[in-house]
């Protein structure tokens, strides 16, 4: 797919709460090499529990208001060599068990709210720009306080 959006269709059946997508558990975009921007209306999936986004090279936001998909439990985002920062914040995501974020050269900071994650099992980050030089883990005193 070579488009840098995707056609009004998809857009559409994503809109709304009685879309034919609406119970959609599993979406998987890969190899949309021309997608500049995934649509603003995948925050309509709320049943959603695993989200993968594969070599969208091109791809250079990801979309806002990922804190309706309170569903989701797992978040894969991998070669999306454009991709910039995920601006959602993510800590309202409490079901997110996985995420894996690899090879976007172009990221500069993890989501915000990742390190508040409580039920996070897998965590698996690299491959991000040379400009990123620090996670937004918290830190731990001597006495074990955050």
């Amino acid at each position: 797919y070579h488009a840098k959006e995707f056609p009004p269709w998809v857009r559409e059946m994503t809109g709304y709460g009685g879309s034919p997508f609406s119970n959609l558990v599993r979406l998987r975009i890969n190899c949309c090499y021309g997608l500049e921007h995934l649509p603003t209306s995948l925050k309509n999936l709320i049943a959603l529990k695993q989200l993968i986004i594969l070599d969208c090279w091109n791809a250079v936001s990801f979309p806002s208001h990922l804190e309706c998909l309170t569903s989701l439990q797992e978040l894969q985002l991998f070669v999306c060599s454009k991709m910039e920062n995920i601006i959602a914040d993510i800590a309202p995501l409490v079901n997110l068990r996985r995420v894996i974020i690899r090879e976007c050269p172009s990221m500069t900071c993890l989501p915000t709210g990742i390190s508040d994650l409580p039920r996070i099992e897998k965590l698996e980050i690299g491959g991000f720009s040379s400009e990123l030089d620090m996670f937004p883990f918290p830190t731990i005193d001597t006495n074990g306080n955050e």
